[in-house]
């Protein structure tokens, strides 16, 4: 009986898979997700199109990285990175210790200065329980980077657990966040279970293991959190403002009469005094007197 021939699909691994990416949708782009239904505060699967409104997986790792984007809003992936930012080199082998726009609390300012840094960000690398044990990705960026370090600090004290990270059932949802530019959303991880069937804790490892190594790459676009809100509205001048409390203040402002200051009267200059040419009049000589006789 011939064999059969080789199929390159079946010889692929973790390294040759683009891993499934969860987005949390914010007021502010995922417009592919929006068309499908998706509401801000829902999770989008930019790999399979599918919206949850929580998620449960089991963390395989986390990673902490460093981006910068650019000041323009677009598709373009970051004008500089670090996939490790443990060891400080950024992709293009820069001292990250020396960078003027490093910024390790970047949950600490709004979104409008975010942009111009480069921020600490976690990519959350794990298992999905509810989509037949799928390899996931949740990237964890500006305010929901803080919710990455909650998530670490409960697989990391949790003495049940010793390092068998395996074992957590972690459940994720959203949360509103009010800021000074309005609600954004960001994620709320909690470990809600800890898996106690062998066989099923078994599976688990062999499946994190296959993954753990597994290449990230950077991602591709801004994450809608990073764009920062649309505005409510712009005043007469073109300013635009992101709550009603700013909208009266601002335009308040541009209401009140401008107090100019009294126009200064040029004073008048004297005349300058040409002096006069007068010639001066010389008396005669006199001739000196001949006193010899």
């Amino acid at each position: 009986m011939s064999e059969q021939p080789r199929r390159s699909l079946d010889e692929y691994g973790p390294n040759e898979m683009a891993i499934p990416s969860w987005t949390l949708l914010q007021k502010v782009g995922g417009d592919w997700a929006k068309g499908l239904g998706g509401k801000p505060g829902q999770f989008f699967n930019k790999t399979t199109d599918e919206l949850a409104d929580e998620l449960n997986i089991v963390v395989v790792d986390i990673m902490m990285g460093r981006t910068k984007w650019g000041t323009e809003i677009s598709d373009a992936g970051p004008v500089c990175a670090s996939m490790d930012a443990k060891n400080n080199i950024s992709i293009y082998n820069d001292d990250c210790l020396q960078c003027p726009d490093r910024l390790d609390a970047p949950w600490s300012v709004d979104a409008a200065e975010r942009r111009t840094k480069c921020c600490l960000n976690y990519t959350i690398l794990g298992i999905d329980i509810d989509h037949d044990l799928m390899p996931v990705i949740l990237r964890a960026h500006g305010t929901s980077a803080l919710a990455s370090r909650h998530l670490i600090t409960q697989l990391k004290m949790n003495r049940a657990l010793r390092g068998e990270y395996y074992r957590a059932l972690v459940n994720i949802k959203c949360q509103e966040k009010n800021t000074s530019f309005g609600t954004t959303y960001v994620i709320h991880p909690k470990i809600v279970q800890l898996i106690t069937d062998e066989s099923r804790v078994k599976e688990l490892q062999i499946e994190s293991n296959k993954l753990l190594g597994a290449p990230i790459s950077l991602p591709v676009g801004r994450p809608e959190e990073e764009a920062g809100p649309e505005p409510l509205g712009y005043t007469s001048t073109g300013t635009p403002f992101y709550n009603e409390e700013e909208r009266d203040r601002l335009m308040a402002k541009e209401a009140a009469p401008v107090e100019l200051s009294p126009p200064k009267i040029p004073t008048a200059e004297a005349p300058t005094k040409t002096p006069e040419n007068k010639e001066e009049k010389q008396e005669p000589t006199k001739a000196p007197l001949d006193l010899e006789f």
